[in-house]
C-alpha cells in the first residue's frame, strides 16, 4: 500500500463520518453536473391537425407520411422577393448540417401561392437550393387547406399585401411567417427559430436531439 493510501485509510479510521460525507460529495458531483447541463425539454406550442397537401412530384404528402419523423418547416412561395430566399438558404443549411440523420429528420417547405407554384415549379425551385427530395419536400394545396395548417397548426397568419404600383391581379406579396419551425414525430410544434445564424444553430441542435430519440 502506498503512503498516500495509508494516510487516507488512517483519516477514514479517525473521522469516519466526515470522510463518508466528503466521499459521498465527490461521488455526487458528476451527477449534479449532468443534471444541471442536461438539455431542457422543448415546450409544446401546439398540436397540428392532420393535413395533406401535394408535393413537388404531384403526390399527396402530409402528416401521414411524416408520422414518427420530426421535421423542420417553413412557409414560402417561389416568386417571393423578400424573406423567402433567406429562409430557403437556411433550410438548405439545415439539410446539409443534418445529412448524417438521413430520413430521421425531414424538411417541409409549404408554398402559400398555389395559383403559381405548380409541382413542376416547386421542383425547379428546390433544385435551385440543392434539395434532396428524399428528405426535403416542397408542398402546396388549396387555399383553405393552407389556411387550416397555418392558423390551426402553426398558429401563424396568411394574407395578401398589394405591391406598390399594383397593375395586375397577381401583383402582391403574401404575408407569412418568417420563422423556421420544428415539429416532432407526433405532430407537435416544438420550436420557432429566427432565420439567422444563432437561430439556425439552435434549430439544428434541437432538431438533432429530437431525431436521435
Amino acid at each position: 500500500m502506498s503512503v498516500a493510501s495509508s494516510r487516507l485509510v488512517a483519516i477514514i479510521a479517525r473521522r469516519p463520518v466526515a470522510a463518508t460525507f466528503w466521499i459521498a460529495l465527490l461521488l455526487a458531483l458528476p451527477i449534479v453536473f449532468f443534471l444541471r447541463n442536461r438539455p431542457k425539454p422543448l415546450p409544446v406550442f401546439a398540436t397540428l391537425p392532420p393535413w395533406q397537401l401535394t408535393d413537388q412530384a404531384a403526390r399527396p404528402f402530409g402528416s401521414a407520411q411524416l408520422r414518427g419523423h420530426p421535421y423542420v418547416a417553413n412557409f414560402m412561395f417561389t416568386s417571393c422577393p423578400t424573406i423567402c430566399p433567406t429562409l430557403s438558404r437556411h433550410m438548405a443549411r439545415v439539410q446539409q448540417r443534418t445529412a448524417s440523420l438521413g430520413d430521421r429528420l425531414h424538411l417541409v417547405s409549404i408554398s402559400v401561392d398555389p395559383a403559381v407554384d405548380t409541382p413542376e415549379r416547386l421542383a425547379e425551385y428546390g433544385r435551385r437550393y440543392g434539395y434532396d427530395p428524399r428528405r426535403w419536400h416542397f408542398v402546396t394545396g388549396e387555399a383553405t387547406a393552407l389556411q387550416t395548417i397555418a392558423a390551426d397548426g402553426f398558429r401563424v397568419a396568411l394574407g395578401q399585401i398589394p405591391t406598390a404600383g399594383q397593375q395586375r391581379p397577381h401583383d402582391f406579396n403574401i404575408l407569412h411567417s418568417a420563422n423556421l419551425m420544428l415539429v416532432d414525430g407526433e405532430g407537435r410544434l416544438r420550436g420557432l427559430y429566427r432565420a439567422d445564424d444563432d437561430g439556425l444553430t439552435e434549430l439544428v441542435r434541437e432538431a438533432s436531439a429530437l431525431a436521435d430519440r
